[in-house]
């Protein structure tokens, strides 16, 4: 608990044992959540710059978004492994060609 306090959640001593276990408790969950939420802006970032790059390349058909990157596009279809590993050596031969 101490670890998590200190370390994660970055209280003070006197903070820590002045708080409830509940209080503790929901610390943790909103500080999760907040990670979270920091981590899926970061795949948008990413996805955003990747897609400006794709776009760029004239090397695909239809522009590329975010969302279809992503997989949150209303049409976007969850592809196995395999095919996204074929997927990707594809993309790789077109972009060092």
């Amino acid at each position: 608990m101490k670890k998590v306090a200190f370390g994660s959640l970055r209280l003070l001593p006197e903070q820590f044992w002045a708080l409830t276990l509940g209080e503790f408790l929901d610390l943790i969950e909103y500080r999760m959540q907040h990670e979270q939420q920091r981590q899926e802006a970061e795949y948008y970032r990413s996805a955003w710059l990747a897609c400006h790059i794709m776009n760029a390349s004239g090397n695909i058909k239809r522009p590329v978004t975010p969302d279809k990157l992503l997989g949150k596009s209303p049409g976007a279809k969850r592809i196995d492994r395999e095919d996204q590993l074929k997927a990707l050596d594809d993309l790789k031969r077109k972009f060092q060609s």
